[in-house]
């Protein structure tokens, strides 16, 4: 199984090596290069490929990487999400922007392949 690493931190979002996964493959949802204090909601707005459910969140100074499972029962195709970088100033009261405002970055993870048949359905 494959690793593929989603870098948050740069713009566009950028993927190692590349956006296309199988089932079973991890994939690394990684804050870059950003300072240990950022953290980052991920949300897929319309289902997920991963055996995660979303949201889930990264970051904070202590998890800056966030592997991930692609679901054996995931269908082919293109599965958008939304990153949602908060520079930890909220907690803190002194940033009058609200979640809508913050750094928001679009991406998607692309399913390859169909899911396994099932032997036992033939």
């Amino acid at each position: 199984m494959a690793t593929i690493t989603v870098d948050l931190s740069t713009d566009p979002i950028s993927y190692s090596p590349g956006p296309e996964v199988k089932h079973g493959d991890t994939v690394v949802f990684s804050m870059g290069s950003y300072p240990a204090s950022y953290t980052a909601t991920i949300t897929f707005p319309d289902g997920t490929c991963l055996t995660t459910t979303s949201p889930f969140s990264l970051g904070g100074g202590g998890l800056t990487a966030s592997p991930k499972t692609v679901s054996m029962t995931a269908a082919k195709g293109i599965y958008d999400f939304t990153a949602t970088i908060d520079d930890g100033t909220r907690d803190r009261g002194t940033d009058p922007r609200g979640p809508q405002e913050r750094d928001r970055k679009n991406g998607g993870i692309d399913v390859t392949s169909d899911p396994p048949e099932d032997p036992a359905r033939r």
